[in-house]
């Protein structure tokens, strides 16, 4: 298993409230570089993962949604697309 890191990920602004997460390991014109999108809700940030299932989660911070991403355990398939 490999983990992704914070280093090797990339967050940009969609709009005020909106971010897309994506991994710079996989080429941008990929479909497989985008692991998820953050939202800004009432007093939280809720994560989309796309993981099989795709996964939701609440943080309190910023700082917590964004390092959700960098701490994340791929599985072997997932690692053998970067």
């Amino acid at each position: 298993m490999e983990t992704r890191t914070s280093t090797n990920i990339n967050v940009k602004a969609l709009s005020g409230g909106e971010w897309r997460v994506t991994d710079r390991r996989i080429a941008r014109d990929n479909a497989l570089s985008l692991v998820g999108f953050i939202s800004k809700a009432e007093g939280s940030y809720e994560v989309m993962e796309f993981v099989d299932p795709v996964e939701h989660f609440v943080f309190p911070t910023w700082d917590d949604a964004v390092a959700h991403f960098g701490t994340a355990v791929l599985d072997d398939h997932n690692s053998e697309l970067s």
